[in-house]
Order: structure tokens, then C-alpha cells, then sequence
């Protein structure tokens, strides 16, 4: 057991260097649903979701200058390249593209010109009859000629455009604003919201990591580090940013919830029965579940996080339970495999519907709540694993070396008495309790779902103090973007489509929506402010740089984009609100289809599904719950003992999350299966002591009387052990575990009330019939999980 138990604990070590973090905001939605496919395909044309990076000079300093310009000119491109990055855009770039291609247009009619002069002179050369000396003079003087006065009439057209180049102001302050310079040209807003503020927007691509997330921050953070830019402030925000920061508080409060739960059960197994040697058992669970977890590719989650403590107290759980067996059993000694042989059947059935039961969640199509369920049922199964192959080892040793210190049996038969004498409840009064905290199940459907990432941020998290500076200075929060796909996205009904759709969407919008950039605007922009027809665009498109088209608009000119900026942080009941609006405009041109698109899409699609995912879950939950209890037992009685307490205990924490008017989050959907799969463990467990004594030959007062004496306060403890590794996920920073631990607590000590409460009396008049067995030592007991005879 223990060279099996050493190599779990290798294989783990192994599997927790290779542990990730995952906080992206697609775990909230299916992967197979149409709004991610639709993301999924905007993503690969276009880039995903930005970070955006803003930008403006410290104090009263001036944004627009030489070394400013030069200093984000480098920045982008540096940002470009790094890995997760499909394009960026940014007044550095936006400059340098336009004095590029200003440059090269010149150099290209000048050049044109030139080389028509060039042939002309020689032609006229070779006419006169001159020499090939006099031909090449005569070409090169005509070419040189017609260049400088090909430039000069360029710059009399434009007289105050200057020489193009980023460190010029006038070529610069020409391009980006108006006249009167103090405003900038409306169709480069995207770069510079205003003279004072740039916005640098580096679109990932769909795949994107969290480390190269943070590469891509820590490069825009350094930048104002570097010559010429350190008077400068660099304001990293985006959806990508707030997830990242997410993440980071995910695993930092790891760093210290996995100590205070396993001080919390340590103080649990004192007190319940002087079990010091829980600590190695449950540190070796925790370390099981995470390695076996790196090894499987399973990466920590806000969801996968509140798994370990939980594991603590799972594996303090079955801990007391074998104490308190060996406590009972003979003289010190030789006690330990007797106990080991009674009480582990039932541990491993309750550990075995508590891990089925959890792992039906894993057919939700939300990766959150799957992974969650998988991680889960994993850290179930190494809680037992480490007391079946360590803590059976670990009992047996001291039990036989060191007999001072030898487990004695659980203490709390105070609490577990007065329970023990309210469970003396008639089985009508039990019923209809029962009944009564049931109907707390139809508040379920009722509760309202919270998944605006912003609301699941931790309170003072600095990117969402970076979101909030951004929407002040530039206005916006985020963006939704209005797709048009079909077989040429381009042609002017198209076009006029987009551009009445969009105006229709701002202006019906409340405020909410604003127009950043769009295939229209794009085209206006480069057609004196007027829509262009078919001819026009499609010189538009091959003339100008891709830089500018390519964010429009795909190179096969099938999709199209017209990019709304969100002006509030708002709530996904609003957001639902404009994706409603988006998703209702008016149909686009024969052949051509639309669809919203944006975070805002994602996370009203998973809101959604959460909450269409409440009620199947839970009771899908019960349902294989049901069916693991359905093949231990093998009669119907004992599976209704088990569950009718539970459902009662569920029911009852659901009434009570309405009437807090608690707001539900993805992983608070899943309070209702969870206690039915953890709460089940305190039925199963005494039920077991129950049918024993009833086996042996006690009559049902008798029986409940000795499983309330002998197995109540080892529940008690066991649920406390439970609650404190729940209880501590209160203490997270992360509002979504928090909330989850907190009622997860709140929902497992009622449901140890409900069993030691109600199920005494349903099982005193339920299950009376079973035969007298012929009666055996007190050391060798009928094991729990075994058929009984049938009376």
C-alpha cells in the first residue's frame, strides 16, 4: 500500500510542474454553441479579443512629438511580434504606414514621370545622331528634371503636409488632426481618441495563452521605461488583461487557502479525536489531485481552485471515520484492520456516489463547470486513495507502537445526543418537513445568474481599476462588433447596409454603443467623406495598405466588421439587451447573413446556458447519485433513506439563496448537486451503523438508538472537517469562490442536521423488516455495503 501510495506520490510530483492556469473568459461558453463559432471565426479573420493600451503624457506634458511618435512606432511593432499577437494597431504604426505610402506613391509617380522624360530625351538624343555618352547624359539630366518638378508641384498641392516622416510634427499634425489642432480627424479616433490620449489595440489571436497575455503587458508597462517615452503613462486594459489578472488572483490564493485549510482541519481532528496524523494524509491528497491533474492537462480554474480545500476536509472526513471505527473496536492492539475492514466499504461507497454524482457535471457544455466536475470527482478519489493505502497504515502503526497515542473514538456525543432525540420526530412530521424545505427546489430556476466578468473580478483588482481609468479618459469599456459575411461584403448595397446599421445601433442604443471603426468609415475616409460605387471601392481596397482595409474587412472580401465601442460598464442583463438589438437588425442584402460578436456575446450566450443548465444538472446529480446507491443496496427503501434528507437539505439552502437575494454565479449553479453528492456520505454512513444493528438482532429503537450513539458524532465531525475546507474558499478573493464556499458550508451543515434529524425516524418505520443474522463478536460485525437478508 505504501510503495503504491510512494508512487502516486512521484507520478504527482511530476504532475504539478506542469500545472497551467486558465481564466479565459470562453470557459463560460460552449464550445459547440454558434456564438462561439461565430467569435472563433472573427477571431482567426480579424484577431480576438484586444489589449488595449493606453497612452497619454504625465503631468502637463504633450503626447504629439518626435520622440513620442518614434517611441510607439517601436512599441507596436516590437508588440507585433510577439507570440499571440495576429495584428496591432496604434498612431505609431498608423504614421508610419502613412508616410510609407505617401513616400512610395510619390516615388512612384515622380519616378514615372521621370523615366517618360528619360525616353523622350534619348529618343531625341539618338535622333540628332549623338553619341551612346551623349544619349546617357542627355537621359539622366531629362529624368532628374522631371523628378524635381514632379516633387515640387506635389508639395504646391500640399503645401503643409512637410516631409513625410514620423519625427516630422507638420507631416504628422497635418495626418491626424483638424485644422484647427486641437481636435483629431474623426476617421483616426481608433489611434488617438484626442491630442492627449493614444490607444494602442493589440488583437490576439484566439489561442492565446495567459503567459503571452502577460508578456504582452509587461512589454507595454516597460515602455515607459525607455528613452524618450519616460514621461509617459501606459494603461494596459482589454478583456485579456482583466482575465489574466483573474487568473493571477486564482492561483495566489492558493498560496495561502491551502494552509489555512489544512490548519482549520487540524484543529478539527484535535478536537474530534485527537487525529494529528490527518495533516500528512491530506497534504498527500492534495498533492495527488494536482499532479494527477498536471499529468492529465487539466489546468487550474476559478472553479478547479475551490477543489482542494475541499479535498482537505474530504480527506479529514474519512479520517475520523476510521478513527472513530477503530475507537470502538477491541483492546488496542489489533484493532485496526477490523477497522479498517468495517468502515471502509462504507466510506467507499459514500466516496463513490460523492465522486459520480460530482462527475455529471462533466456532460455540462460549459468547460468551466466540466472541468470543474472532473477535477472534482479527482480530488474524491485521491481523499480515499490516501486514507485506503496511507491512513490504514498510519492507524495500524500507531495502534500497535504507540498505543498512548492510539486513536481513540470520536467526541461530540453531546451534540450527537440532542440530535439523536430530536430524530425521535414522527415519520409523518419527518415527511412533511421533508416536504416543506423541498419546495425550496422551485426557487432554482428563479435565481437570477450572475457571469459579467467584471463582478467576478476580486474587489481592488488592478485591472479593473485600469478598465475603469480607460472608460473615463477614452470613453469606451470594451466592443461589439456588427459581422456581415457573404459572397462579397464589399459591393455598395452591402456597404449602405452596414453603415444604416450602424447608425440605427447608436443611436437606438442609449448611449451605449459608439461607432470606433467600419468597413463604411473606412471607405468614406478615403473617398473625400462620401460612399464610394463599385469601381472606386475596389481601387480603394487594392490601393490602400492592408494595415488600414485589414481591419474591416477579410482579404477574400467575405466578412465585414463595423466595431461598436461599449461606453459603460455594464451588466449582462444589459449587454443582453444589445445583443438583442445587434442580432435584431434589419435583414442584410440577399446572400449576405449578421451576427453580433464581442465578449459581451459570449457572455450573454453563457448566461444563457447557466442558467438552462441549472435544473438538468442537479437533477442529473440525484439521478446517478440514485443509481450508485441503486446498485449497492439493490432495494429502493435504503436509496430513498439515503437521498430524502439531502434533497430536504438542498431545497432548503436553495429557499434561503432567494431569500438573500443572492446572486448566483457559474459555479454557485452548482450548490444543489454538490450537497446532494457530498451530503450523502452522512446518510450512507449511518444507515450502514443502522442496518447493522438491525442484522445483529436490535429492534429499530434499539438500532437508531446505538447508530445515533456510535456514528453521529463521528458525522458531526465528518461534516464539520467538510464545512471548514468549504468555508475557507469564503475567504477567497475571488467573488465566484467565495460565494461558492460560503454556501456550499451553509448548505452541508444543514443537510448533517437533516440526516441526523429526519432519517432516524423514516428508517425506524421504513426499514424494520430485516431478519435476526445470527449474532457474531463484537470485532466482526456485518460489513457495511454487503446484502442483507431481506425480511
Amino acid at each position: 500500500m505504501l510503495a503504491l501510495a510512494a508512487v502516486l506520490t512521484i507520478l504527482s510530483l511530476i504532475g504539478v510542474r506542469m500545472i497551467t492556469a486558465d481564466a479565459r473568459i470562453d470557459l463560460l461558453v460552449d464550445p459547440s454553441s454558434p456564438a462561439f463559432l461565430d467569435q472563433a471565426r472573427v477571431g482567426r479573420l480579424f484577431g480576438a479579443d484586444p489589449v488595449v493600451v493606453l497612452v497619454e503624457p504625465r503631468g502637463n506634458g504633450q503626447l504629439l512629438s518626435p520622440d513620442h511618435m518614434l517611441g510607439l512606432a517601436r512599441l507596436e511593432g516590437e508588440l507585433a511580434r510577439e507570440p499571440g499577437v495576429r495584428r496591432v494597431y496604434g498612431p505609431g504604426t498608423l504614421i508610419n504606414t502613412l508616410a510609407t505610402e505617401v513616400t512610395r506613391i510619390a516615388l512612384d509617380t515622380c519616378g514615372t514621370e521621370g523615366k517618360q522624360a528619360e525616353d523622350k530625351a534619348r529618343q531625341q538624343a539618338i535622333a540628332a545622331g549623338k553619341s551612346q555618352a551623349d544619349q546617357d547624359t542627355a537621359g539622366q539630366t531629362a529624368f532628374e528634371q522631371a523628378v524635381r518638378v514632379c516633387a515640387q508641384r506635389i508639395a504646391a498641392q500640399y503645401p503643409s503636409l512637410g516631409v513625410p516622416a514620423l519625427n516630422n510634427p507638420v507631416f504628422y499634425d497635418q495626418v491626424l488632426l483638424e485644422p484647427d489642432g486641437r481636435h483629431v480627424r474623426p476617421f483616426w479616433t481608433w489611434a488617438m481618441p484626442d491630442p492627449q490620449h493614444a490607444v494602442i489595440t493589440a488583437r490576439l489571436d484566439p489561442n492565446a495563452s495567459l503567459e503571452q497575455v502577460h508578456r504582452i503587458i509587461g512589454r507595454a508597462r516597460s515602455a515607459a521605461a525607455e528613452s524618450g517615452m519616460r514621461d509617459l503613462r501606459f494603461v494596459p486594459s482589454g478583456g485579456p488583461a482583466l482575465t489574466a489578472s483573474l487568473a493571477d488572483a486564482v492561483l495566489s490564493s492558493l498560496i495561502w487557502l491551502i494552509p489555512l485549510a489544512l490548519i482549520a482541519i487540524v484543529v478539527v481532528a484535535l478536537a474530534a479525536a485527537r487525529a494529528l496524523a490527518v495533516l500528512p494524509l491530506a497534504a498527500l491528497a492534495c498533492l495527488w489531485t494536482a499532479g494527477l491533474a498536471g499529468l492529465l492537462h487539466r489546468p487550474i480554474t476559478p472553479a478547479t481552485v475551490a477543489v482542494i480545500p475541499v479535498v482537505i476536509g474530504l480527506s479529514t472526513d474519512y479520517f475520523i471515520q476510521l478513527v472513530n471505527r477503530t475507537g470502538e473496536e477491541g483492546p488496542p492492539g489489533r484493532r485496526a484492520g477490523a477497522a479498517a475492514a468495517r468502515i471502509l466499504p462504507s466510506t467507499g461507497l459514500a466516496a463513490l456516489a460523492t465522486g459520480a454524482g460530482v462527475l455529471a457535471f462533466a456532460v455540462s457544455p460549459i468547460p468551466l463547470v466540466r472541468q470543474f466536475g472532473v477535477f472534482m470527482a479527482l480530488g474524491v478519489a485521491m481523499a480515499y486513495l490516501a486514507n485506503l493505502l496511507v491512513g490504514v497504515p498510519i492507524v495500524y502503526w500507531l495502534d500497535r507502537r504507540v498505543r498512548l497515542l492510539a486513536p481513540a473514538p470520536v467526541r461530540g456525543a453531546r451534540a450527537a445526543g440532542l440530535l439523536s432525540r430530536a430524530g425521535r420526530l414522527s415519520p409523518a412530521i419527518a415527511l412533511g418537513l421533508i416536504a416543506v424545505a423541498s419546495l425550496g427546489w422551485a426557487a432554482l430556476p428563479g435565481l437570477r445568474v450572475e457571469t459579467d466578468p467584471v463582478r467576478l473580478m476580486p474587489a481592488g483588482d488592478p485591472a479593473l481599476a485600469s478598465a475603469a481609468e480607460v472608460q473615463r479618459k477614452v470613453g469606451l469599456t470594451g466592443e461589439m462588433d456588427l459581422v456581415l459575411t457573404g459572397p462579397d461584403v464589399t459591393q455598395p448595397d452591402a456597404v449602405l447596409w452596414l453603415t444604416r446599421q450602424t447608425v440605427a445601433l447608436s443611436s437606438g442604443s442609449g448611449g451605449d454603443l459608439r461607432p470606433v471603426q467600419s468597413l463604411p468609415e473606412f471607405l468614406a475616409g478615403f473617398n473625400d467623406n462620401t460612399l464610394p460605387d463599385a469601381k472606386e471601392t475596389a481601387l480603394i481596397l487594392q490601393r490602400i495598405p492592408a494595415y488600414f482595409s485589414g481591419a474591416v474587412v477579410s482579404p477574400d472580401h467575405h466578412t465585414a466588421l463595423s466595431i461598436l465601442g461599449l461606453t459603460h460598464l455594464t451588466s449582462v442583463e444589459r449587454d443582453r439587451a444589445l445583443v438583442d438589438q445587434v442580432s435584431a437588425v434589419a435583414p442584410p442584402p440577399s446572400g449576405d447573413r449578421s451576427f453580433p460578436a464581442g465578449l459581451a456575446v459570449v457572455a450573454v450566450s453563457a448566461l444563457t446556458q447557466v442558467q438552462q443548465d441549472q435544473v438538468p444538472l442537479t437533477a442529473l446529480t440525484l439521478l446517478v447519485v440514485a443509481l450508485v446507491l441503486g446498485a449497492a443496496y439493490r432495494r429502493p427503501v435504503p436509496v430513498l433513506l439515503v437521498l430524502l434528507p439531502t434533497v430536504a437539505a438542498g431545497g432548503a439552502g436553495t429557499a434561503l439563496l432567494l431569500l438573500e437575494r443572492a446572486q448566483s454565479n457559474p459555479m454557485t449553479v452548482l450548490l444543489g448537486g454538490v450537497v446532494i453528492a457530498f451530503a450523502t456520505e452522512f446518510s450512507v454512513l449511518w444507515l450502514g451503523r443502522y442496518r447493522l444493528e438491525l442484522a445483529a438482532g436490535s429492534t429499530p429503537d434499539a438500532a437508531a438508538r446505538i447508530a445515533g450513539a456510535r456514528i453521529s458524532p463521528a458525522i458531526l465531525a465528518s461534516a464539520l472537517a467538510l464545512i471548514a475546507g468549504f468555508a475557507v474558499l469564503g475567504l477567497s478573493p475571488v467573488p465566484a469562490v467565495q460565494e461558492f464556499g460560503t454556501w456550499s458550508a451553509i448548505d452541508l451543515a444543514l443537510a448533517a442536521v437533516a440526516v441526523l434529524l429526519l432519517l432516524p425516524a423514516l428508517a425506524r418505520s421504513w426499514l424494520t423488516g430485516l431478519k435476526r443474522a445470527p449474532r457474531v463478536a463484537a470485532s466482526q460485525p456485518q460489513q457495511v455495503g454487503e446484502p442483507l437478508p431481506h425480511g
